[in-house]
């Protein structure tokens, strides 16, 4: 099991925003792994989860179409910001799995969640028509902007169920809980 400190978040050394998640020991004095997770466009690093195997999900927003995916449920950014969900594996050097998920306009995950069978679940905001559902509780798009909640597959590339959530204003999910 995983006992230590995750970091995700943007750094700004570059033009752009690289995201950058690093891992320590559960005393903090020793780096068990660090890394960069980005394209060539905006990326950003909102929240980071760890699973009982130290493998560590993040999710943030991407303009990048280059965003690095791995056995994705969306191979390609949508159009503007996706959302993105990225598993890491316990030692940080590969991809699980990673995935764009979004519609034809705006979206930032915000809050990710991972139950004991792998499960990710993301909330955010979605300005999109057309963002991906999936057995939802509201199917279609209040207004403004949406919240959305997802549950995607341990592999990463399906979705449980992915819905909107909001009516015809400024709607945000922040955090998500899982138990």
């Amino acid at each position: 099991s995983f006992n230590g400190i995750l970091f995700a978040g943007e750094l700004a050394s570059k033009s752009e925003q690289p995201i950058s998640t690093a891992s320590s020991s559960a005393s903090g004095l020793s780096l068990v792994y660090s890394t960069y997770l980005g394209g060539s466009g905006g990326d950003y690093g909102y929240d980071i989860a760890v699973d009982a195997g130290g493998n560590a999900y993040v999710t943030g927003s991407t303009s990048s179409t280059n965003f690095p995916t791995q056995n994705p449920f969306q191979a390609s950014n949508a159009d503007d910001y996706d959302a993105f969900v990225t598993k890491l594996n316990g030692i940080g050097g590969a991809l699980t799995y990673s995935t764009y998920l979004g519609g034809g306009n705006y979206e930032e995950g915000y809050g990710i969640a991972v139950d004991a069978g792998g499960n990710a679940y993301v909330t955010g905001i979605t300005t999109s028509t057309n963002f991906p559902t999936q057995s939802p509780f509201q199917a279609s798009f209040g207004g403004y902007y949406d919240v959305f909640i997802t549950k995607l597959s341990n592999t990463g590339n399906t979705l449980a169920y992915s819905t909107y959530l909001g009516g015809s204003s400024l709607d945000y999910g922040y955090g998500i809980a899982v138990d």
